[in-house]
């Protein structure tokens, strides 16, 4: 009788270990399935999407989780992230505000070289807590340097209309963000940490400039 029972407990034996051995297997599996998933999410919250031939960004870190383009795309749709999406804005009204600043500073700085290379998107952003991989639209991008250039050269007519120009943008990004209560005066201090800023290191040179033309507006009228 024992003869008879020790192939059916071996039998059972083998079969449960293949049994444990298949939900050992299908656990690992998940697991690396789920590990796989949470990392594509992370890389796609922290920088957005990676485009054919783009380099991954190598500077700068994130901000409330987000980082590069992914903080510009999460502004722009707040619904998708209401936990943090009130964080994110007020933290990201000082980096966007330095981030035009530094585009507008590069015009200038070009000008002065007698040179011409639009920055790109993305720029690494300093901070209190380090820095922070900040994204603009390439539009954006290109007419805020093209204002730091031009800024170098304006009359003070001209000046004031590149700073209209410069806060229009401003409250335009803005909008775009939800960010109009977060980001309330930042234009005017855009404005006055570049453009300002530049006319009063221009100092003599730009004063007398201006009282040549208040001086020539009078004989052009007379005559």
């Amino acid at each position: 009788m024992t003869d008879k029972f020790v192939p059916i407990l071996l039998i059972t034996l083998t079969i449960v270990l293949i049994v444990i051995l298949f939900i050992v297997m299908s656990y690992i599996l998940l697991r690396l399935r789920a590990l796989e998933v949470q990392r594509g999410a992370g890389e796609e919250i922290g920088g957005g999407a990676l485009t054919q031939g783009e380099a991954v960004p190598t500077k700068g870190g994130s901000l409330a989780g987000f980082r590069g383009k992914g903080i510009w795309d999460a502004l722009e749709s707040p619904s998708k992230h209401p936990a943090i999406i009130d964080q994110l804005r007020s933290r990201y009204a000082f980096v966007l505000a330095r981030h035009i600043e530094l585009v507008i500073d590069q015009g200038q700085l070009d000008r002065q070289r007698n040179k011409e290379a639009v920055p790109e998107s993305s720029a690494p952003i300093g901070g209190l807590r380090g820095e922070i991989q900040s994204w603009l639209p390439q539009s954006y991008v290109q007419r805020f340097y093209r204002v730091g250039i031009q800024s170098l050269t304006a009359t003070a007519e001209e000046l004031a209309e590149l700073r209209s120009e410069v806060r229009g943008l401003v409250d335009e990004i803005l909008n775009r963000l939800y960010m109009k209560e977060q980001g309330q005066g930042i234009g005017q201090l855009i404005t006055m940490h570049t453009l300002d800023f530049d006319v009063q290191a221009r100092g003599e040179e730009y004063e007398a400039d201006l009282a040549e033309q208040t001086e020539a507006t009078p004989d052009d009228d007379h005559t």
